[in-house]
């Protein structure tokens, strides 16, 4: 199923959207723009219902006055993995790392050029989607496959793996094979990447943005 890419854009400053709005068509995004907390909690209450429905990819671009926005709040959860641009003053970056807790994507300065914006927009919901796609292949996975691939990863051979999970070498390489199949490798260096990949997307961690260092 296609996604449905979305950008919610979180400024006071009108020319923020207008900008993003030139050039949306061409990433195939719906763009949406809040000026205050309340706007976007009645957007997302009202059309929650439809996020359950269809396959929608969110990014967000805000000023880091509206930082506490994603703090932990249930109506905003849908966001938690989105990836976030943040478009300010480099002096502001800092109070946007403390309190945004879960991915910045990137850092812009005010006025963003718009090639750098849909770029950067461009990228990041490449990034996410590839994301959910390896996210998508080890869900599949049942609770022993994924053992069997968290050991495989680890280095061990395929008789250590049957005596650390007490199960025979047969049923190792069985495992071993529903692993590829489904995970869709074609040798064990590609599904230890992918697997490396799935492992980097499931943490919560900040990402200090690229941009950030020059």
């Amino acid at each position: 199923m296609k996604l449905n890419r979305i950008i919610l854009v979180i400024d006071d400053d009108v020319s923020s959207y207008k900008g993003i709005l030139r050039f949306s068509d061409t990433l195939a995004a719906h763009t949406h723009h809040f000026t205050d907390h309340s706007d976007l909690m009645n957007w997302a209450s009202d059309n929650r219902h439809q996020f359950a429905i269809h396959k929608q990819m969110f990014c967000v671009v805000f000023d880091p006055k509206y930082s506490e926005i994603f703090k932990v709040i249930p109506t905003l959860d849908f966001l938690h993995h989105a990836p976030k641009i943040c478009i300010s003053r480099p002096a502001q970056l800092a109070k946007a790392l403390r309190i945004v807790n879960t991915k910045l994507f990137d850092f812009m300065e005010k006025p963003f050029r718009l090639e750098s914006m849909k770029q950067t927009l461009d990228e990041a919901f490449a990034s996410h989607e590839q994301e959910n796609r390896v996210q998508s292949l080890f869900v599949t996975l049942t609770k022993r496959e994924l053992q069997t691939c968290e050991l495989i990863a680890d280095g061990l051979t395929s008789k250590e793996i049957s005596e650390k999970l007490t199960i025979s070498i047969k049923t190792v390489k069985v495992h071993r094979a529903n692993l590829m199949r489904k995970i869709h490798a074609k040798s064990i260096t590609e599904l230890l990447h992918t697997y490396n990949s799935f492992k980097s997307s499931s943490k919560d961690a900040i990402f200090i943005p690229k941009t950030y260092f020059g």
